[in-house]
């Protein structure tokens, strides 16, 4: 049998609980992709029982494509008596199942190796987001949103021919007035990328792209892998002064505009030589 796409049969009894089937078994390597954005729990619970349900019907093995990730900015303990929530997601998908995981832009990639051990594959969506970028903004300053996250930032800048900076947070001693700014670069007369991998409240893009204007930037482009925006977000961005908010199909939303499908595939391609 060749290549076949199947929708998962999914219901909820009526005190809550989940149920699924999948209603043909797989000749081969099973694929499930689900993405675990909001509500996380549910569709956590879904895929752990799809996982399952494959782990014992397929003939082949089961590889879990999440596009988003949920949890995984809960990576160590922050507090004493905290868990490390995305330890606890990944050792549930390797019980349920799974012989392999693809995840994408996950928020500290040293998590997959860490917890798991089976093969696992990260992938990065940089030349998705630079195609979407390149003609599109001129004489641009690619900027992270703190030092941690520059080499997204240097990669998408390399792509687009830009330069690229991380941002830092000033506190004015004298008012109090807190402004986010670039470390070295000026933004005067150039259009500023800001480039994170999830945004949630846009708090800190917001308050990026009023001191960016302020300092004389020509525009704002916010762009993040995995647009999670709770409510209010995206108002407060495009208040803020940011002239466009995109960012990749992981999570579905009104600014979910990049199709991460071509490095989704080029990243399953390599995961798969891997387990052979």
């Amino acid at each position: 049998m060749g290549d076949e796409l199947v929708f998962v049969e999914k219901k909820v009894f009526p005190d809550g609980e989940i149920y699924v089937r999948v209603p043909s078994k797989p000749s081969g390597v099973a694929i499930v992709v689900s993405s675990t954005h909001p509500p996380q729990e549910r569709r956590l619970l879904e895929l752990l029982l799809t996982v399952e349900a494959l782990s014992s019907y397929a003939q082949g093995s089961v590889i879990a494509v999440v596009p988003y990730l949920a949890y995984a900015r809960q990576d160590k303990r922050f507090l004493e008596g905290e868990p490390i929530s995305i330890k606890v997601v990944l050792k549930a998908l390797e019980a349920a199942g799974a012989s392999g995981l693809l995840a994408v832009d996950v928020h500290q990639p040293r998590v997959l190796s860490e917890w798991l051990s089976i093969p696992s594959k990260n992938v990065l969506p940089f030349e998705d987001i630079a195609g979407y970028l390149y003609g599109k903004v001129k004489n641009a300053v690619v900027l992270a949103p703190d030092m941690g996250a520059l080499e997204r930032a240097r990669r998408v800048a390399e792509l687009i021919g830009a330069d690229f900076d991380y941002l830092v947070k000033e506190r004015d001693r004298v008012t109090g007035e807190v402004r986010v700014q670039p470390k070295s670069l000026e933004v005067n007369g150039r259009d500023v990328v800001i480039v994170d991998d999830i945004i949630s409240t846009g708090k800190t893009i917001a308050l990026a792209a009023k001191s960016a204007l302020a300092q004389g930037a020509s525009s704002v482009t916010a762009v993040c892998t995995h647009a999670v925006m709770v409510q209010g977000a995206l108002d407060l961005l495009y208040y803020s002064g940011v002239r466009e908010v995109v960012a990749t199909d992981t999570v579905p939303s009104p600014v979910s505009k990049i199709s991460v499908a071509p490095s989704v595939v080029r990243g399953l391609r390599e995961l798969l030589e891997d387990m052979i």
